[in-house]
C-alpha cells in the first residue's frame, strides 16, 4: 500500500468511529446533537482525522432520523 492509500483507508476507519458514536449516542438520546456537542465528542484533536470523524458522526444522525 501507498502512503496515500494507507492515509485513506486510516480515514476511513476514523469515520466508521463517528458513526459508531453516534449510534451510541442516539441510543439515549431523541434530539440531534448541536455541532458544540458533536466537537464535544470528538477525540480528534484537529485536521482530516477530526474532520472524517465528525462526518461520519453527522451521517449516522442523519441516517438515524434525529430530530
Amino acid at each position: 500500500m501507498t502512503t496515500m492509500e494507507n492515509d485513506d483507508f486510516r480515514l476511513s476507519r476514523i469515520e466508521s468511529e463517528g458513526w459508531s458514536a453516534a449510534q451510541r449516542y442516539m441510543a439515549d438520546e431523541t434530539v440531534k446533537p448541536d455541532d458544540i456537542r458533536v466537537a464535544d465528542f470528538n477525540p480528534y484533536g484537529g485536521g482530516a482525522a477530526r474532520s472524517r470523524w465528525a462526518a461520519g458522526f453527522r451521517k449516522a444522525v442523519a441516517t438515524m432520523g434525529a430530530k
